[in-house]
């Protein structure tokens, strides 16, 4: 009966038009995100003919985001959430033809990597207060299915995003990504027409809720894991490309494997909504944790897999921990965070992930000159198992089955 009745909420949820309407506007607001690292490689490598300088293009771009995208949080909880999410977007659609543009003249490094940080900067917030607007449209019964589902539904995003990439690249014109990430942007923008607006925070509200978000209980735990696994992610998107060169596949075939990732992960993250729920903050801290570690230990071997066939397999296996491992830690985030500060806490954990990003992009474009992709890997595969395994613990609260 329970399980039929955790299969049953999904169900509803569809049901409703304001629902349908926000994952419409959500998908091509976040399908430029799940592009972006990937047509930045490639767009750094068709300005300069350097993977390398791809990387830095990809970590300049996560910098920006991670510094801006709280600020930009805490302006849209104190504006009209859909209108400074509209101009988020619009920034995006301008920035993506921009780059597009300079790709092609092949602009000097500097002119690259200004436009990249840029990219970062002026969109970030975008898909925290697209997740903000996800308690507005859903009836309260059934949030934490709506946020298991949504986990679902950004790796469906993930399944196109870098397979659109591919297809650019593996048509000889990689910089058409660049402007299919523009055109999502103003279909998002069009769409979000349609949802309704949420009020901003009154200045009363605002001055009584002054204390950071990451003070409130619970919520450090999950910025942390998510910076991690950001991290992990943004290493092994920039060493994965390299490394199909080096088995002798070519680059572009990182967007088949990265579908297929996203796919296995979808199915996963479906699987999970099956799962009794986590009792309690703790609880459900211990299972990301215990996620995290699973991910990583599963990208273990691509540091020695030497086949397209092997790669794939593994990736397979670490794309079943991803959706569970994001749904738990955005439903532990909205659990403790007022609702009055939902935008600002989610740019924060959009923050965390981006950081996290350009450390593994980063690392990438450090190592990827000296010893090829196999460090990288390793990086990706180890950063996370060391995490769980150093904090063991001292992360989740010491309390079983708070709240």
């Amino acid at each position: 009966m329970a399980a039929t009745m955790r299969v049953a909420l999904p169900l509803e949820l569809w049901r409703e038009q304001t629902w349908r309407r926000w994952v419409l506007t959500a998908f091509f607001a976040r399908l430029p995100g799940t592009m972006t690292a990937f047509a930045l490689l490639m767009a750094g490598r068709e300005a300069t003919g350097s993977f390398t300088f791809g990387a830095w293009m990809t970590s300049a771009c996560a910098v920006g985001a991670a510094l801006a995208a709280p600020w930009r949080g805490r302006r849209l909880d104190r504006e009209p959430l859909l209108l400074g999410l509209r101009r988020g977007l619009y920034w995006q659609a301008l920035l993506t033809v921009g780059l597009c543009v300079a790709a092609t003249l092949r602009a000097p490094a500097p002119v690259l990597l200004a436009g990249a940080l840029l990219l970062g900067v002026l969109p970030s917030g975008t898909q925290g207060g697209i997740r903000a607007l996800l308690a507005s449209v859903t009836p309260a019964s059934r949030l934490e299915a709506a946020f298991a589902l949504d986990a679902v539904l950004v790796e469906l995003q993930w399944v196109l995003g870098p397979l659109l990439v591919g297809m650019a690249s593996a048509s000889g014109v990689p910089l058409l990504a660049l402007g299919l990430m523009g055109a999502s942007a103003l279909v998002a923008s069009v769409l979000s027409q349609g949802l309704p607006e949420r009020a901003p925070v009154p200045a009363s509200v605002a001055t009584r809720e002054a204390p950071g978000v990451w003070r409130a209980p619970g919520v450090l735990a999950v910025f942390v894991l998510v910076a991690v696994l950001g991290m992990s992610w943004g290493a092994l998107e920039a060493g994965i490309p390299p490394r199909l060169e080096e088995v002798g596949a070519g680059a572009a075939l990182w967007g088949v494997l990265a579908a297929l990732l996203s796919a296995v992960s979808a199915a996963g993250g479906l699987a999970y909504t099956l799962l009794p729920r986590a009792e309690g903050r703790g609880e459900g801290t211990r299972r990301a944790k215990l996620l995290l570690g699973a991910w990583g230990l599963l990208l273990l071997p691509l540091g020695w897999v030497a086949s397209l066939q092997g790669m794939g397999l593994w990736l397979i296996a670490a794309g079943l921990c991803l959706a569970p491992l994001t749904g738990t830690l955005t439903f532990l985030l909205q659990r403790a965070l007022p609702p009055a500060r939902h935008a600002e806490g989610f740019s924060f954990y959009s923050a965390c992930w981006s950081l996290g990003a350009a450390g593994g992009s980063a690392l990438a474009g450090s190592l990827l000159g000296l010893g090829g992709a196999r460090p990288v890997l390793a990086g990706a595969a180890l950063l996370p198992v060391t995490v769980v395994l150093l904090t063991a613990g001292a992360l989740a609260n010491r309390g079983p089955g708070k709240a």
